[in-house]
C-alpha cells in the first residue's frame, strides 16, 4: 500500500530515469534551463533573483543543492551543496532537500523533509541571502544545529509532528505570516505546525483523509494577503492526497489566521505545488497520473491548471508534462520545473494580451495597430 508519505519515495527514489525514458516533460513550453537533479522548489526574491531548490540524487549520502540565478538570465551560481537524502530502510522513503520561499526581510527559508530514521533532518532552515553572502558560496549543508554562516536559525519540526499525532513526518513547504511565525506543510503528519517567533512549535491545523481512507499528504502552503482578523484567509494549501492517488480527489485548502480549514476547491489531481497569479488566481501543478508499475508518475500526464478562487472553477493551462513543480510566475511568464526530467521551461500564458493586463481585448487590437509596421 502507498502510505501518506509516499510523496517522498515518489520523487526522491525516482529523481532519475533511465535515458531511454528521458523526453520533453514541458509540452511545448520553452526550455529554460536543463541538466537539474531532482528541482522541486521555485522562488524569486526582491533583488531579481530566483532560488532553485534540487533534491539530489535519490542515494546516500546525497547531493542536494540550493542556487540561485538572476531573472532573465540561466546561468546558476552555487549556494547550497551536498544536502544529504535520508533513505527509510523500512520502505525505501526518502526526503531532503524541498521546498523554498522568501520570508519578510529577504531570507531564504527551506523545508527539509526527514522521516524518522533521521528525525533531526526534518524542519526548516532560515539562511541569510544577502549579496555579499550569496555571492561568497557554495557552503556545506546544515544537518543540524548549531550550523555555520549562512545558517540564521534551524527549526526541528519532525520529533514534534510525530509527537502530536502525525502518522509520520515529512516537512515539504514553508511560508510565513507578516509577523514572522512560519508555518510547515508536513506531507506525512497531514498537518501544517506554526513555529512562532519564540520557536516554539504548534499544531495550527489538520487535514481529514479523502474519502475516509486517502490520507490528505498536504505538499505546498502558501501566504496570502488578508486584513488579518481571525476568520479571514491567511494561506493556501494543495495537497497531493495518499495512494491509489484518484483522480479528482485532490482538495485545495484555505486556512485562517485562527487555524480554521475550508475547502476552496475540489477536483484537483495529485497537486504538488501551487502559486498566486496576477490576477489573483492559483495556478497548481498537478503530478499527473500514478504508474504504479514504473513507481513514478507517467510522462505527459501532469499539468498545470488555474483556479478561480471564488467560483473553485479549474481550468487547464497547460498538459502534456512530466510530474511539474517548482511553479513561479516571473515577469508575466510562467516558469516551471520537471522533476523527473531535470529541467526549467517557461511559457506565456497569454500571449495576445499586448498591454498586459490580464485579458485580449480592443486595447491590444489597437496597440498592434498603432504600431504596424513600425520596428524598433
Amino acid at each position: 500500500m502507498i502510505r501518506s508519505t509516499a510523496l517522498a519515495s515518489t520523487l526522491a527514489l525516482s529523481a532519475f530515469v533511465p535515458n531511454s525514458m528521458a523526453q520533453s516533460g514541458g509540452g511545448d513550453a520553452e526550455l529554460y534551463m536543463s541538466g537539474l537533479a531532482g528541482p522541486i522548489g521555485l522562488e524569486v526574491d526582491g533583488r531579481a533573483r530566483a532560488w532553485l531548490s534540487q533534491m539530489g540524487a535519490p542515494v546516500e549520502p546525497g547531493n542536494g543543492s540550493v542556487s540561485w540565478f538572476y531573472v532573465g538570465q540561466n546561468t546558476l551560481n552555487p549556494f547550497i551543496e551536498n544536502y544529504p537524502i535520508a533513505i527509510n530502510p523500512l520502505n525505501g522513503e526518502g526526503a531532503g532537500v524541498h521546498h523554498v520561499t522568501i520570508d519578510n526581510v529577504g531570507n531564504l527559508l527551506m523545508a527539509v523533509g526527514g522521516p524518522p530514521v533521521a528525525p533531526q533532518w526534518g524542519g526548516v532552515i532560515q539562511y541569510e541571502t544577502t549579496p555579499a553572502v550569496a555571492e561568497a558560496g557554495p557552503y556545506p549543508a546544515c544537518i543540524s544545529a548549531p550550523c555555520g554562516a549562512p545558517v540564521m536559525n534551524f527549526f526541528p519540526t519532525a520529533g514534534f509532528a510525530v509527537g502530536a499525532g502525525g502518522p509520520d513526518t515529512n516537512a515539504y513547504s514553508v511560508a510565513e505570516d507578516p509577523f514572522g511565525n512560519i508555518f510547515v506543510a508536513d506531507a506525512g503528519a497531514n498537518m501544517v505546525i506554526k513555529v512562532d517567533t519564540n520557536g516554539t512549535p504548534s499544531v495550527f491545523a489538520t487535514f481529514p483523509n479523502v474519502g475516509g481512507t486517502q490520507q490528505s499528504v498536504p505538499t505546498r502552503i502558501i501566504h496570502v494577503p488578508n486584513d488579518g482578523l481571525p476568520a479571514s484567509r491567511a494561506f493556501i494549501m494543495v495537497e497531493l492526497t495518499g495512494g491509489p492517488f484518484t483522480a479528482g480527489s485532490a482538495r485545495i485548502w484555505g486556512i485562517a489566521n485562527d487555524g480554521t480549514i475550508s475547502v476552496i476547491a475540489t477536483g484537483g489531481t495529485t497537486v504538488v505545488d501551487c502559486e498566486l497569479d496576477a490576477d489573483g488566481s492559483l495556478l497548481i501543478c498537478s503530478a499527473g497520473t500514478y504508474d504504479a508499475t514504473a513507481g513514478i508518475f507517467a510522462a505527459g500526464s501532469g499539468s498545470i491548471d488555474r483556479i478561480d478562487l471564488v467560483t473553485g472553477a479549474i481550468t487547464r493551462v497547460k498538459s502534456g508534462l512530466w510530474l511539474p513543480t517548482g511553479i513561479e510566475v516571473i515577469d508575466g511568464m510562467i516558469y516551471f520545473c520537471t522533476f523527473y526530467e531535470g529541467s526549467m521551461y517557461r511559457f506565456d500564458p497569454c500571449p495576445g494580451d499586448v498591454s498586459g493586463d490580464g485579458v485580449i481585448d480592443g486595447v491590444d487590437l489597437a496597440i498592434i495597430l498603432g504600431s504596424w509596421g513600425v520596428c524598433p
